[in-house]
């Protein structure tokens, strides 16, 4: 079984929080439940993360070793959903239009550098078929 995010992340905040109760609040879930999840974590990894007693944490040197590590993979999944998050804010990529030759040439092309200004993110790829094609074949986005 491998390491989850929810596991990362408990693992994280309790060692943020010095606290398995603070963490449950922070993530609003139960104590046990984070528990659990680190339970759960150092089970895959064979390995104490965590010293506990009733009144302290400590991480072990392992913990210490680890924790570095689920910080990074956090912050990267915190960064790839904030691209996502921007790509959706300003569309990017390519676009592949594909149109009959005189709707490219009379309709199409007049508006590019319009649609260019608009969107600079997106490439344009223009290719003229005066027959109905097949999108998935010949790769097109938008056949009109």
């Amino acid at each position: 079984m491998k390491t989850t995010l929810e596991e990362l992340l408990a693992f994280v905040t309790v060692v943020d929080s010095n606290s398995i109760t603070k963490a449950a609040d922070k993530l609003n879930q139960t104590v046990s439940g984070v528990s659990r999840a680190l339970g759960r974590l150092e089970e895959k990894l064979e390995t104490s993360l965590l010293s506990r007693t009733t009144r302290r944490l400590a991480l072990t040197e392992e913990g210490e070793a680890f924790l570095v590590h689920a910080r990074n993979i956090l912050a990267s999944v915190d960064e790839a959903e904030d691209q996502m998050a921007i790509r959706r804010q300003q569309p990017a990529g390519l676009l592949r239009v594909n149109a009959a030759s005189p709707f490219m040439l009379h309709t199409i092309i007049p508006i590019i550098g319009d649609f260019r200004r608009s969107y600079p993110q997106i490439e344009l790829e223009l290719n003229t078929n005066d027959h109905f094609i097949d999108l998935l074949e010949h790769k097109a986005d938008i056949a009109i």
